[in-house]
């Protein structure tokens, strides 16, 4: 795919600093410009090719801000799958979304899963200037018509993988990536993270 929009500001992180928390929403579209709305628009016009395309492509090397799934709906309902304390004394719980009101008329339905660990102690707070983290473990989408595999190969260039059929489910495999592996039926696809690989974003509200 050519004419991909800028992806630099996917994978923009500040400095964690006082600073840099106080102003980070300023400091951040300072560096980003235009580029994560031209990011949108690409979104929601692009071809169904190219969309498949880059929702691999930006996970495979490095893991990115959660920035795509926003693009194709801000509308949600969720719910709390697991809870517990860890051996770090942090408050862990994985909650999933199920979305609506999608701006790609190709979409029929996504879900996202999200781990969160939520600091307990001010310590912790004041150490990392924040007191939660978050990370997303999975992204599954589902379309009005087929996944277009060759695309899929096409985004993988470059990183080694392996497929494996089974029944009606396609499971790639990558090695080195922030993709675990993704999981294709028909129509529609799931992306499961590498936990090892994810990157904790400053964030910016």
């Amino acid at each position: 795919m050519n004419n991909l929009p800028k992806l630099d500001f996917l994978y923009f992180n500040l400095e964690f600093t006082d600073e840099n928390y106080f102003n980070r929403k300023e400091l951040y579209y300072a560096q980003t410009d235009w580029d994560e709305r031209h990011f949108e628009d690409y979104v929601e016009t692009c071809s169904f090719e190219e969309l498949i395309y880059l929702m691999v492509y930006i996970y495979k090397d490095k893991y990115p801000r959660d920035k795509f799934y926003r693009t194709i709906s801000l509308d949600s309902n969720d719910e709390n799958i697991l809870s517990y304390i860890n051996e770090k004394g942090r408050l862990i719980n994985e909650n999933k979304y199920v979305y609506y009101n999608f701006f790609r008329k190709e979409v029929i339905g996504m879900t996202t899963q999200f781990h969160i660990e939520q600091f307990m102690s001010d310590e912790e707070i004041i150490e990392n200037y924040w007191n939660s983290e978050y990370y997303i473990q999975n992204l599954s989408l589902e379309f009005d018509r087929e996944i277009p595999l060759a695309i899929v190969d096409k985004a993988f260039e470059g990183k080694e993988y392996t497929k494996t059929q089974k029944e009606n489910l396609l499971i790639y495999e990558i090695k080195d990536s922030p993709i675990a592996s993704l999981e294709i039926t028909r129509n529609s696809i799931k992306l499961n993270t590498n936990e090892d690989k994810v990157i904790i974003y400053m964030p910016l509200y």
